[in-house]
């Protein structure tokens, strides 16, 4: 059921009612498409049915199916839904980001996540907070084009 959520989540850009209306008349997937949906795929994403999904968007009303996300997706455990997710400015995409000071090898940093229901709109978005030039945590280890470990 991941791999249908993220199908439609890419192919209707995170538009809810549109991927809603998908799993309502049990649209088909098109292998295909999905294929070449997913080669372009350049970041972590996590599902409404993973455990890892943060609890308070599931408390929304209509919560992204599927969030794309770079940073300690931990953190959103802790942000309250009014601090957290908002309608953007980019594109009417709902987005969250936060940023939690920490130490990262024993220099001052801050830990952070940046997530969006858009798969193309959270490249916008993230480029966006990386522009402020905010000290935020080396993940570019951990970036490999998978979803996030359960």
């Amino acid at each position: 059921m991941d791999n249908v959520l993220l199908y439609f989540s890419l192919k209707h850009e995170g538009d809810f009612k549109k991927i809603y209306e998908s799993l309502k008349a049990k649209e088909p997937v098109d292998e295909n498409e999905f294929i070449k949906l997913k080669r372009v795929l350049k970041t972590k994403y996590v599902t409404i049915l993973d455990s890892n999904y943060p609890d308070f968007l599931k408390q929304v009303s209509c919560p992204p199916f599927v969030l794309f996300y770079e940073g300690n997706l931990k953190l959103a455990k802790n942000l309250k839904v009014g601090d957290a997710f908002i309608y953007s400015a980019f594109n009417d995409k709902r987005y969250l980001s936060t940023v939690e000071p920490s130490t990262d090898k024993g220099k001052f940093c801050f830990d952070y996540i940046i997530a969006c229901e858009s798969h193309d709109e959270f490249f916008n978005i993230r480029e966006h907070v990386m522009d402020k030039k905010v000290p935020l945590k080396d993940y570019s280890k951990n970036t490999k084009h998978k979803q996030q470990e359960r």
